[in-house]
């Protein structure tokens, strides 16, 4: 069984954790369970995959760090847009801008998310899987969205900038349709949306990795008490009739 848990900031509202909440919430999981990379083999019993989305700059200067302690894999999705060269503020200034950050801002580079010097740190760490998190972080069911451009142009810039293979896909805001999903399996061997599912394994029916949101946590030991697995168990096989 595979539970992904989806995240995305520290102590910046709404789709953010404490810092404080977040580390409990990593040291319990190290403890119990293995964390694991898209595509890598699934160990008897509960594997976990973290994801975090944006690649903001507190996931290099604060997440990352809490990774490393635990000895932690996660993914980390990048929107190409949003991710400038270099930046001359200091670390406590940008985590100022990702508080103040707008939820609909416009797509060009911002102090707010990881420079390309950090993603190329990160991404030289086996702890850290670089995804796909598209060009410009719109929803790819909009009519107006190029989805060919926003699924390979993404993937091209990272694979030239990193010098990796990137072959995972997260959907903007965990949208999708058939169209866009089709173009996706063309270019990527693992595509996640959210969902709020168990997965039985790297190959999900629908080829679709389900996420359990991590943000605003309710406590540390969230989502693995008994009760959750049996909702989202419920909930893998609703997505599954419904392709979805």
């Amino acid at each position: 069984m595979l539970i992904a848990l989806l995240y995305h900031k520290i102590n910046a509202g709404k789709y953010s954790n404490s810092l404080e909440m977040l580390d409990a919430h990593l040291q319990f999981i190290a403890s119990r369970m293995q964390t694991v990379h898209p595509g890598e083999k699934l160990p008897k019993g509960l594997s976990v995959c973290l994801t975090f989305d944006d690649a903001f700059f507190d996931f290099y200067h604060l997440i990352f760090p809490m990774l490393k302690k635990y000895n932690l894999k996660a993914l980390l999705a990048v929107p190409t847009a949003y991710i400038p060269d270099q930046t001359s503020l200091t670390p406590l200034e940008r985590l100022e801008k990702i508080k103040t950050f707008p939820d609909k801002a416009p797509p060009v580079p911002s102090p707010a998310f990881c420079t390309w010097p950090e993603l190329k740190e990160l991404a030289k760490s086996p702890l850290i899987h670089i995804a796909s998190h598209s060009v410009h972080h719109r929803p790819l069911t909009s009519p107006h969205i190029d989805k060919e451009y926003e699924l390979t142009a993404s993937k091209k810039l990272l694979e030239e900038k990193l010098q990796l293979s990137i072959t995972s896909f997260v959907y903007p805001f965990g949208r999708f349709n058939r169209k866009a999903h089709a173009l996706a399996k063309k270019h990527y061997s693992h595509i996640f949306r959210i969902g709020n599912a168990l997965n039985l394994s790297w190959k999900n029916t629908n080829s679709l990795l389900y996420r359990i949101n991590g943000d605003a946590l309710p406590s540390p030991r969230y989502p693995f008490a008994l009760k959750s697995h049996l909702k989202h168990g419920v909930q893998f096989a609703f997505n599954t009739i419904r392709k979805k």
